[in-house]
């Protein structure tokens, strides 16, 4: 087998832009369905085929569309995964409507979530997306309480089975997606290819379209994956990997062989990568920041003698883009930036990797509601269990990562875990477990004895609610990654910082005692969030010792601000910052940013805390985002930010600026990309000169309810979005009168009583 050498591909792939190939009858078909004002009942438009055609990635790209986003007040995206209960798909519809957040919605009844989401969504025009629907009764169970909806809102539901799409709205003709021609096949295929392959040797591709084509059959996914795979392979290898000779007729296993033949090129390095992927939920979006830890703590990515030099996490940051590159990983989500924010295995890969990685021993997911039979541990010995529905009682032995997905706050899955983790302790798996990942889930029980899990590199607690950690945590000498971000842990023990290989820690401004004179391993720190000083020397809690550190968060007094700035400047690796200056009740107090002027690192800050005029010259020249926050800045603030050379993405949060006035100069922010402007209670006038901000691409204002005018708007030249949210309607008209162009998108937002 050749060599298949990782070249880091780029993170746009082609399958985020390919939805339209050889599907554009049925966009504006089912365009023109969504926004037919004639049609005000709800109605249900499915997207169907038996086969891996795009139906997903045509609803998807759909969905984010300007004008869907424009005619539609709410939009909800569901996965209907078929071990999903009903009130499980309701806590995901309540989660996605633009309304302060619930409290406790998953302690409320199945009949009460029932009557909120009525309640709530009634109120708007919306669009839900029912994707991978399966049975009827599911569909019918969530749209029976909107039968009667006379607001133009409208499903999109896409399935397998005609015999759901047919049922699920007799008057509506379903949308059957078919097949590309040969045609659309081959321009897919260069696209996909074309992207690492140098024009020059492109012609010769011609010489494979015949097997390439017979291969793939018009599938999509097949497209991808075939091109995604010879894009990283010489052309005079290709033969090899397109010998005819292994492919069937069978249309249903194609796209299997080929997804196995993708997975078997890869190299040695990626594959438990991939597989990795098929521990979380199908189309389950994963925080890339997790993964990437998950994947350093399970030793997948490993540095070769002429790295050293290279933090480990950027190599596991190539991995990744690999596999993007090569369609086996899709991107999710991403940041205003446009790197990557989540990402999941394409569903059409899932439902064939994991039952292979499960035989193969390397993984078990524990899908079932009910207890595990007798014989089910019996199967395997499993390496790795993801649980998904409460904690599993088999497949205990040679365990090295364990991640749970119970998040319900009622139940006994907080119990149910203490008694493994006590059980795990006891045995021998305490020498093996590496991964202890229990994002989510409520207030597990965590043992006093964790620090005997010598083994541990990763302990994710995120999102769990926990008051308090073990005073063993410090006991854990192999440890290089502890998630406590949104918990209720307010303070750590000092022994934390025996920890001798932590790299990541991330907190919730929590407090943590100076680390001892004679720890070394503070150095190797590279994610410091969620810091708490309150007013102490920042000294004192050890940030000096911190040389290695790429991501701080920190919290504390006007009185520390000097001292905290003067340390910061010190720490030359830095490239993300988030500094916020605060008093006990949570009013933003003095921030001092002179002594980091010259920082040369640092690209990502963000600042809660007032300002002085004077002081905003002192920003870092090389910042590429920023965001102020309770700035109070009674000066004009953008002739000084527009010199920043290398700034792309601006926000101006609550109070960032007193002023009334706000003018961006000729030749200012030259690639300056986003611009969100929030909450300035006291601006009436934005000017815009002709030649600022020429790459901007996108411009939101927010609740600026004293603006009056804003000049030169319509003339900046590569805007594609302009958002307008709780802004006085006579603003959004002359906005919309000078604009000349469909690029405006205006939301109000109103809070209900129900929503605390």
């Amino acid at each position: 087998m050749a060599s298949t050498e990782m070249q880091g591909g780029p993170l746009y792939p082609t399958s985020e832009v390919s939805a339209l190939v050889g599907c554009e009858d049925a966009e504006r078909e089912l365009v023109s369905r969504l926004l037919d004002s004639t049609e005000e009942n709800l109605s249900v438009i499915s997207l169907v085929s038996e086969e891996a055609v795009g139906k997903t990635a045509l609803a998807r790209h759909v969905y984010k569309r300007l004008d869907i986003r424009q005619h539609f007040q709410c939009r909800l995206w569901v996965h209907v995964r078929e071990e999903f209960a009903y009130k499980d798909l309701l806590l995901i519809i309540l989660k996605q409507i633009p309304l302060r957040l619930l409290k406790d919605i998953e302690l409320m009844s199945e009949k009460e979530l029932r009557q909120l989401v009525f309640q709530t969504l009634m109120k708007f025009r919306f669009l839900m997306v029912l994707d991978d629907v399966c049975t009827e009764d599911m569909w019918f169970k969530l749209l029976r309480p909107f039968a009667d909806a006379t607001n133009g809102s409208r499903v999109i539901l896409t399935t397998r089975h005609f015999n759901v799409a047919s049922e699920a709205d007799p008057w509506s003709c379903p949308l059957n997606m078919r097949q590309l021609t040969e045609e659309e096949s081959w321009v897919l295929f260069l696209k996909n290819v074309g992207s690492r392959r140098s024009p020059e040797n492109s012609s010769d591709l011609n010489n494979f379209r015949e097997e390439i084509l017979g291969i793939c059959q018009g599938l999509p996914p097949a497209i991808l994956l075939l091109g995604g795979l010879l894009s990283t392979i010489e052309l005079s290898d290709w033969s090899r990997v397109i010998d005819r000779s292994q492919f069937g007729e069978d249309k249903s296993a194609l796209l299997n062989i080929v997804a196995l033949m993708s997975y078997n090129e890869l190299p040695s390095a990626l594959k438990p990568c991939f597989l990795y992927l098929a521990l979380f939920p199908k189309a389950y979006e994963i925080p890339k920041r997790r993964l990437l830890q998950l994947w350093l703590a399970e030793g997948f990515v490993q540095l070769s003698p002429d790295e050293a030099s290279v933090p480990i996490e950027d190599k596991a940051k190539i991995y990744l883009e690999e596999l993007v590159s090569r369609n086996m990983i899709e991107i999710a989500t991403r940041k205003s930036d446009g790197s990557p924010k989540t990402c999941r295995m394409p569903c059409f890969l899932y439902g064939f990797f994991l039952p292979k990685a499960e035989e193969e021993g390397f993984l078990h997911v524990h899908h079932c509601r009910s207890e595990c039979t007798s014989a089910d541990s019996e199967i395997f010995k499993v390496q790795r269990l993801a649980d998904q529905f409460g904690v599993s009682k088999s497949h205990m032995g040679n365990l090295c990562a364990y991640i749970s997905f119970k998040a319900e706050k009622q139940g006994t899955s907080n119990s149910e875990i203490g008694t493994l983790l006590k059980k795990i302790i006891k045995g021998r798996d305490r020498v093996l477990l590496k991964v202890l990942d229990l994002e989510g889930v409520y207030k597990p029980q965590l043992p006093k004895k964790l620090g005997e899990l010598r083994n541990l590199k990763y302990l994710g607690l995120r999102w769990t609610g926990l008051e308090s950690c073990p005073a063993s945590i410090g006991d854990l000498p192999c440890l290089e990654t502890i998630d406590l971000k949104y918990t209720s842990i307010t303070t750590l023990p000092s022994s934390i910082w025996k920890a001798k290989k932590l790299r990541h820690l991330y907190m919730n401004e929590v407090s943590i005692q100076k680390p001892s004179r004679v720890v070394s391993s503070t150095n190797q720190l590279q994610t410091l969030m969620g810091l708490f000083i309150g007013s102490k020397d920042p000294k004192d809690c050890g940030l000096g010792k911190f040389t290695s550190l790429r991501k701080l968060e920190l919290t504390g007094h006007s009185e520390s601000m000097e001292e905290t700035a003067k340390c910061i400047s010190q720490l030359g690796n830095l490239l993300n910052l988030r500094l916020r200056s605060r008093d006990p009740f949570g009013q933003p107090l003095s921030l001092v940013l002179s002594p980091m002027k010259d920082h040369q690192s640092l690209s990502k800050l963000y600042l809660f805390g007032v300002v002085a005029d004077d002081d905003i010259g002192y920003l870092p020249r090389n910042l590429k985002i920023l965001t102020l926050s309770m700035s109070k800045l009674k000066e004009d603030p953008m002739p000084a930010l527009g010199k920043l050379p290398q700034l792309n993405i601006l926000r101006l949060l609550s109070d960032s600026y007193l002023g009334s006035e706000m003018t961006c100069h000729r030749g200012h922010f030259p690639k300056l990309s986003v611009l969100k402007v929030w909450n300035l209670k006291e601006l009436k006038q934005w000017t815009v000169e002709e030649g600022a901000m020429p790459q901007l691409l996108e411009l939101e204002i927010r609740r600026c309810e004293k603006l009056e005018s804003s000049d030169g708007l319509e003339q900046l030249p590569a805007l594609k979005e302009l958002i307008l949210t709780n802004m006085p309607q006579e603003f959004v008209a002359n906005v919309r009168q000078g604009l000349g162009r469909d690029i405006l998108l205006t939301n109000t937002w109103e809070f209900s009583p129900l929503f605390a």
